[in-house]
């Protein structure tokens, strides 16, 4: 788990030091204040350098497309000329990321690339950066230090014509689990996999215990056709979970993120979103006593 954080540079914060980070973790305040880019810092930091991971975070907030305008957008106040820098203490290692702008084509590493289906799948760039430079794209350098040693990995995310690409210039780190979520992030047939996943390990029984405290009438989940979840209530037939409601949608999201999410990091942007007051306290027991299960962190942000 996470002990603390430092971000410094990132979209609206210039810089943030968290310390005390723990298994539960609720980052609240008013609109525009950054909450969400704390999340996204963590998700950053956790991927372990991967490059795809900038237009992943873009398209959380339904932005799939890149510019000179974009790219800068990472940076606080668009400042360019400082890095975007990350750093968190992790299981008794100490993670870095360092993120700058790529301003030159000659910049550009000479590997080979390839180019993401589209821009949400999952720092050197020195003396030649500007604040009036075209911004290319990002180079991101990663470090992990501990007993044994540092070890790093350098990559790059770039427009090049109308596809956004990604290469690995030196080393190749395994990322941490790591999972972000939002209302944008909701699909259902995603949502059934993790079901089906949870089924096929008989990991389930956790799950029905929750909902029932929501409808003491629920005795099981299975799944139809086309990834639609059916929820059992002792009617005649099964039904849609939809027709139960929001608040139970939710509250088998969540925890099914918690589930897939096992050993790793859980993050939730707007958790409360959607949801009558009532329904929190069923949410927030259920998600402490998945995160528990599972040995999940959980990093949360409010409306």
């Amino acid at each position: 788990m996470y002990e603390n954080l430092h971000i410094s540079n990132f979209r609206g914060i210039h810089e943030l030091k968290i310390d005390g980070l723990s298994r539960i973790n609720l980052f609240v305040g008013s609109n525009n204040s950054g909450k969400t880019s704390v999340l996204e810092a963590m998700f950053l930091l956790s991927g372990a350098g991967n490059p795809r991971l900038p237009t992943s975070i873009n398209s959380f907030r339904s932005l799939k497309f890149v510019s000179d305008n974009v790219w800068r957008s990472f940076f606080n106040r668009m400042n360019i000329t400082s890095p975007i820098v990350m750093e968190g203490l992790k299981d008794g290692a100490a993670n870095r990321l360092s993120i700058s702008p790529i301003t030159d084509a000659s910049d550009l590493g000479e590997v080979d690339s390839h180019s993401p289906k589209d821009s949400d799948s999952s720092s050197q760039a020195g003396s030649k950066s500007s604040s009036e430079s075209s911004v290319l794209g990002l180079d991101l350098v990663y470090e992990e230090t501990d007993l044994q040693g540092t070890r790093h990995t350098r990559s790059q995310v770039f427009q090049e014509k109308r596809d956004v690409r990604t290469r690995v210039l030196e080393g190749k780190l395994e990322p941490k689990r790591a999972l972000f979520t939002n209302d944008l992030t909701i699909n259902y047939s995603e949502i059934a996999l993790r079901l089906e996943r949870m089924l096929v390990d008989k990991k389930d029984k956790l799950l029905v215990d929750v909902a029932r405290k929501l409808d003491g009438s629920v005795s099981g989940f299975v799944l139809g056709a086309n990834g639609t979840i059916f929820v059992d209530i002792g009617l005649s037939k099964m039904l849609p979970v939809q027709l139960l409601g929001n608040g139970m949608v939710k509250l088998l999201v969540v925890n099914l993120n918690a589930y897939e999410a096992r050993n790793g990091i859980l993050l939730i942007d707007e958790i409360d979103n959607g949801l009558h007051h009532s329904s929190l306290d069923l949410l927030w027991k259920s998600l402490i006593r998945s995160a528990i299960n599972y040995d999940v962190q959980v990093a949360a942000t409010t409306h």
